[in-house]
């Protein structure tokens, strides 16, 4: 009884270990593929920076005060927060003139800048008039993508890079007159997400100039469709049948 036993523990283990080499053996195939899929931004975002400058620094900064509480006040009449408008990158500093070679005081310089954030491009005009009417420059203007659109937007185009992958395995092993086996490893390569784009942008502009141009630009603002894409690597067994 005892020696039945011992051989049907023997024939177990050499199926078990003779399955784990065919299982683990043979010929693989390996490809790419790609995905891409077309995403138009949900997001403008325009930059406004609020500038002043006096003899003194108390001075520039009750001027810079009443002109970022004047643009809150109209931005609040548009329907955005009050919460959610928050100043960033306060700056202040000296400014000095060069004189016959001699550097001279001329006062200082106050700065601060606000973001705000729409999913409504009929607003941006709106938001523009009202940073110009403020006494602040509209620096410039961009188009964005919510976290929430660019994960979606990431799996779908890393599904079709996954199935783009395998469609490519299977004609491989088709011309070799193979079907396709297990997946034996699946690797995400390259993901390139959407990078926002700036449609309008103030640098070396004049305040004057600048906020002319914005206002002219948000009149007729429309954003362009941007690619994400994605690579994936896969690789398989091809089947012994």
């Amino acid at each position: 009884m005892d020696n039945k036993i011992t051989l049907a523990i023997i024939i177990a283990a050499i199926l078990v270990v003779g399955g784990y080499i065919v299982y683990n053996s043979g010929a693989t195939v390996s490809a790419q593929g790609s995905g891409s899929v077309e995403v138009v931004p949900d997001i403008v975002s325009v930059n406004i920076n609020v500038e002043t400058r006096n003899a003194t620094a108390e001075l520039a900064n009750e001027m810079n005060k009443e002109i970022s509480d004047a643009l809150l006040i109209e931005l609040v009449k548009l329907g955005f927060d009050r919460d959610e408008l928050k100043f960033v990158n306060f700056y202040s500093s000296p400014e000095y003139d060069w004189v016959n070679g001699q550097r001279v005081f001329k006062g200082y310089v106050i700065s601060q800048q606000l973001v705000v954030k729409t999913t409504s491009t009929e607003k941006v005009p709106s938001i523009v008039d009202a940073a110009i009417s403020s006494g602040a420059l509209v620096s410039y203007i961009n188009f964005e993508i919510s976290d929430e659109k660019q994960n979606e937007l990431k799996a779908e185009a890393m599904t079709e890079a996954s199935k783009d992958a395998k469609i490519k395995a299977e004609a491989i092993a088709s011309g070799q007159g193979k079907k396709l086996g297990r997946l034996v490893s699946l690797t995400n390569q390259q993901y390139y997400g959407y990078e926002p784009y700036m449609y309008f942008d103030a640098g070396g502009m004049t305040a004057e100039s600048a906020n002319t141009q914005a206002k002219t630009v948000a009149l007729d603002i429309s954003p362009n469709e941007q690619k994400i894409t994605a690579n994936v690597a896969v690789t398989y067994k091809l089947s012994w049948f």
